[in-house]
C-alpha cells in the first residue's frame, strides 16, 4: 500500500491519497476518509440492494476479527477471503481486532493472547492464531494485534504494559509474514499504545515506527463502545499532538471511534486521516436521524450565513412530536429515505418496533456521515475549511458538548 500527503491545510489537516491495495490495487482512497462500518460482514440493518442506495459509500469496508472469528474456519475453507465471503468483494476492506461500536471487556489481555468476544465467547488470541486467521480473512489492510485495555485512568504499570505487550506481537507477527504468501501483499498497521501517558505514548509511536508497518492505529484512550461519543480529543489534545509528532509523515493514522462531527475536525487538525462510521450506527440505534448542515456554509463576507442554524447532530425520531411531521429528514437530502419517507412515517416505524425504522434511517445516517467527509475534503481542496468548522461549531448545543 501507497500513502501520499498531497497538502497540509489548516494548521494539521492533510489530504492525501491510499492507493496500491494488496486484492485491489488499482483502486484509490482520498483522505480524510471514514470506512464503511460493518457487523459481521454486512452493513448493520442493510442488504447488499439497500447499501447501494446510499450514495458517497467510502471504498473501504472495516470488518472486525471479533465478529468473524468464529467463522474463520469457513472463511478458510471458501479460499476467497472475507470480502467475497461478505458479499463486498468491491470493497477494499480493512480488519479491525474488535468492533468499535462495542465496548471490550477489561481485564482480557495477558503477556501471550489477547481476549476477544464472540457470539460463543470469549476467544484467547495469541500471534499464531492471529496470523492464521488474517489469512482466511485475506484483507487488503489490517490492525495489528494489541493490548489497548487502557483509558485516561490507567497507572503507569498497566500502561508500560500495554506498549510491551503490543511490540512484543507486532514483532511476533512481522517475524511470521515472510513465510505467509497470503499477507505478503497486506498492508499491517501498527498500533500506538500507553495509555494517558505522553512517555509511554511516544515510546510506542517511535518503536513501532522503526518497524516494517504501512500505517498506524491510535488505540488504548478508551474501551470501544458508545461510550466513545462523549470521548472529547480536546482531553488528550497535548499528548495526542505529541504521539502524532512522533510517527512519520508518509504513512496514514487511523482512530476507531464514534466521532460526531465536531470531534472529526478536531483529530483532522491533530493529523488523523481515517476513522470509521460507527457514529451514524449508534444514532441509528438510538432511533435518531442525523441534521447537522454542512452544506449552507457561509460566504467569507457573511460569516453568519443566510439559513437558519439546526441545533444539534441529531433529531430523536422516537419523540411524538413528529407524529403528524409529513417533511423529510432533512429539506433537499438526496438520500433514499428522505425522497420517499416522512418524519411522522419513521416516527410510527419506531414507535410500532417495525424493523424497517432501522433499515430508513441507517441509510440515511450513513449517506449523511459519508457525504460530510466529502465535503470536509472539498472544503480543505477549496481553502474554505474555517468556514466549514465555524458552521458545524454553530450547530453544537451543551447535549453535544
Amino acid at each position: 500500500m501507497k500513502f501520499v500527503v498531497n497538502s497540509v491545510k489548516s494548521g494539521g489537516c492533510r489530504l492525501g491519497v491510499m492507493s496500491d491495495f494488496g486484492l485491489h490495487g488499482k483502486k484509490i482512497v482520498e483522505t480524510p476518509m471514514c470506512m464503511l462500518y460493518t457487523r459481521r460482514g454486512s452493513a448493520p440493518h442493510l442488504t447488499a440492494d439497500m447499501l447501494k442506495k446510499i450514495q458517497w459509500l467510502p471504498p473501504m469496508a472495516q470488518m472486525s476479527v471479533t465478529n468473524m472469528i468464529e467463522h474463520h474456519e469457513a472463511i478458510e475453507a471458501y479460499k476467497q477471503g472475507i470480502g467475497k465471503f461478505a458479499n463486498m468483494k468491491d470493497y477494499i476492506v480493512y480488519t479491525a481486532l474488535h468492533d468499535p461500536a462495542t465496548e471490550v471487556m477489561s481485564g482480557q489481555n495477558d503477556t501471550a493472547t489477547v481476549g476477544v468476544w464472540s457470539k460463543s465467547g470469549k476467544v484467547r488470541l495469541d500471534v499464531e492464531m492471529f496470523v492464521k486467521v488474517q489469512e482466511a480473512f485475506k484483507p487488503d489492510m489490517y490492525q495489528a494485534l494489541s493490548d489497548g485495555d487502557t483509558d485516561l485512568k490507567a497507572g503507569k504499570k498497566r500502561t508500560n504494559k500495554s506498549v510491551t505487550r503490543t511490540l512484543t506481537y507486532l514483532d511476533d507477527i512481522l517475524e511470521r509474514l515472510p513465510k505467509s504468501q497470503v499477507l505478503k501483499d497486506a498492508a499491517i498497521f501498527g498500533v500506538i499504545e500507553g495509555g494517558n501517558s505522553e512517555f509511554e505514548r511516544c515510546r510506542s509511536a517511535r518503536e513501532t515506527a522503526s518497524r516494517d508497518v504501512a500505517g498506524f492505529v491510535i488505540e488504548g484512550f478508551h474501551n470501544q463502545g458508545p461510550q466513545t461519543e462523549l470521548f472529547k480529543i480536546s482531553d488528550i489534545r497535548d499528548i495526542f499532538k505529541t504521539t502524532l509528532e512522533c510517527l512519520p509523515e508518509e504513512k496514514p493514522r487511523l482512530m476507531h471511534g464514534a466521532f460526531p462531527p465536531d470531534q472529526v475536525l478536531e483529530a483532522l487538525e491533530l493529523g488523523l486521516d481515517v476513522f470509521d462510521s460507527s457514529y451514524p450506527y449508534h444514532v441509528t440505534e438510538r432511533g435518531g436521524a442525523l441534521v447537522f448542515d454542512f452544506v449552507h456554509i457561509a460566504d467569507p463576507e457573511d460569516m453568519d450565513g443566510n439559513k437558519a442554524v439546526q441545533k444539534g447532530w441529531e433529531i430523536d425520531l422516537n419523540d411524538k412530536k413528529y407524529f403528524e411531521d409529513f417533511g423529510p429528514l432533512i429539506e433537499d437530502c438526496s438520500c433514499y429515505t428522505c425522497k420517499n419517507f416522512s418524519r411522522a412515517y419513521i416516527n410510527h416505524l419506531r414507535n410500532t418496533s417495525e424493523l424497517l425504522g432501522s433499515v430508513l434511517l441507517m441509510i440515511h445516517n450513513f449517506q449523511h456521515y459519508f457525504n460530510y467527509f466529502e465535503a470536509i475534503r472539498r472544503a480543505l481542496a477549496e481553502d474554505k475549511y474555517e468556514q466549514l468548522k465555524t458552521h458545524i461549531t454553530k450547530q453544537k448545543v451543551c447535549n453535544n458538548s
